[in-house]
């Protein structure tokens, strides 16, 4: 037997409780024989009867008896998923969870959540800017920005840009050390343990014998510390002009070098059931308006 469509279960329902077809008929909107004709229908298809038809009025069967609690209990759903669609977010507010890497959180991201809130104001932030990936697919974030392709599962994404890293320092330590002919002859501030898989770790390990200056795995701690004329760090282009730092003047020999350097990618992921969320659409429409 097909699903009983909703409407039916409502007439049975009505029914039950007024014991009169024109009393029915009022409540759904609808004549005395638009009621009896869909009673007949109803019981044809279930092949029982429901009610015995009394001058006194309508009769529940042992069958419409059984049948009852049934009925209330999908009415009781029915009203259960009524309210849950009252209370489904329809503007951008709430929480919204953002796994995003350091440096970029810091420097791009933050920015941007002052002009987001005064969009949308009923709207929260919580970033984990670790360089741990929340699994988008557990639902351990909503929205995540990524300097790899995220691939498989059930994900929304769209690339923000490409860039590639170059060395930077302040000018006053550009301008004081002048053409750079030989890589050992800086000081560099790297990272440290634990991090030696990256990139641009290799690169630099593969290239330079001299120790580092500072190795640390604090990326903001690294920017602080070229700011303060410490060293020279590595760090994606569009980091320059937000740090306040410039490229190095090299030789041609150097200059080549670094176009060796990794290239990255930034990308804007969430979950695909998550995309159309109010919060989520609206910080992702702004995300990508702003850094694109």
């Amino acid at each position: 037997m097909n699903a009983i469509p909703w409407d039916e279960v409502q007439l049975f329902l009505s029914l039950n409780r007024t014991r009169r077809l024109s009393l029915t008929g009022d409540a759904l909107g609808c004549d005395t024989s638009t009621v009896s004709r869909r009673l007949v229908r109803l019981e044809e298809r279930l092949d029982v009867a429901l009610f015995d038809r009394t001058r006194e009025g309508l009769v529940p069967t042992t069958a419409a008896r059984t049948l009852l609690p049934a009925a209330e209990e999908m009415e009781r759903a029915s009203h259960r998923f009524t309210r849950e669609l009252d209370g489904f977010e329809r503007e951008a507010e709430g929480d919204v969870r953002l796994s995003v890497p350091p440096g970029v959180a810091e420097s791009f991201l933050a920015p941007l959540l002052g002009p987001l809130h005064a969009r949308h104001p009923r709207l929260r932030f919580i970033i984990d800017a670790s360089v741990r990936q929340a699994d988008l697919t557990k639902r351990e974030a909503d929205l995540a920005i990524r300097t790899i392709k995220p691939t498989g599962g059930p994900l929304v994404r769209q690339l923000l840009t490409r860039a590639r890293w170059v060395p930077l320092a302040t000018p006053e330590l550009v301008a004081s050390l002048g053409r750079v002919d030989d890589w050992n002859d800086l000081k560099w501030i790297a990272f440290g343990a634990g991090l030696e898989h990256l990139h641009v770790a290799k690169w630099l390990s593969s290239r330079v014998t001299v120790v580092p200056v500072l190795r640390t795995n604090s990326f903001q701690l690294q920017v602080n510390a070229v700011q303060q004329g410490l060293g020279v760090m590595i760090a994606p282009e569009p980091y320059a002009p937000v740090l306040k730092l410039v490229p190095l003047q090299l030789s041609r020999k150097l200059t080549a070098d670094v176009k060796t350097l990794p290239v990255d990618e930034l990308w804007l992921v969430t979950h695909e059931a998550l995309r159309k969320v109010p919060s989520v659409a609206a910080t992702w429409d702004f995300i990508v308006q702003a850094l694109k």
